[in-house]
């Protein structure tokens, strides 16, 4: 008896096609199924003083004022950073053994770089005695 034929075996191949299409499909399940948060920004919320002090400037006070444009140091106007800086170089050299308070302030609409550009410079003034001044939160 023969069992076996004449005929040669063709050897199995793996056929992609039907993996591919499975692929395929499961993307199309997963890109419909997905949902895609755009983070655009987070909300801060900045701090507010409860209370303000109700101790009046001292006459050798510091009163620095940032706005968009320019900066004011006791009604005195710059615009620029460098005219800022050579100012308050002066006003270190001509302080007292005492140092006075830099009492700075800024507006809502303030870029932050600008604040920390003024308390940079302020610092390399040598004057180390620094506060923020705040509105009090009214609720």
């Amino acid at each position: 008896m023969k069992f076996r034929s004449n005929r040669q075996m063709e050897e199995p191949e793996i056929n992609f096609i039907p993996l591919i299409d499975l692929l395929l499909v499961i993307l199309i399940f997963l890109m419909v199924t997905t949902t895609y948060n755009h983070l655009k920004g987070f909300q801060v919320e900045l701090p507010t003083a409860e209370s303000v002090s109700d101790n009046p400037i001292n006459s050798q006070d510091i009163r620095i004022v940032v706005s968009n444009k320019h900066w004011q140091i006791n009604e005195e106007t710059f615009t620029d950073i460098a005219q800022l800086q050579q100012r308050l170089n002066q006003i270190s050299q001509t302080t007292t053994e005492t140092q006075p308070w830099i009492i700075l302030s800024a507006d809502h609409g303030t870029p932050y770089q600008k604040v920390i550009d003024t308390l940079q410079s302020v610092q390399k003034a040598g004057l180390s005695q620094v506060t923020l001044h705040t509105a009090e939160n009214k609720k």
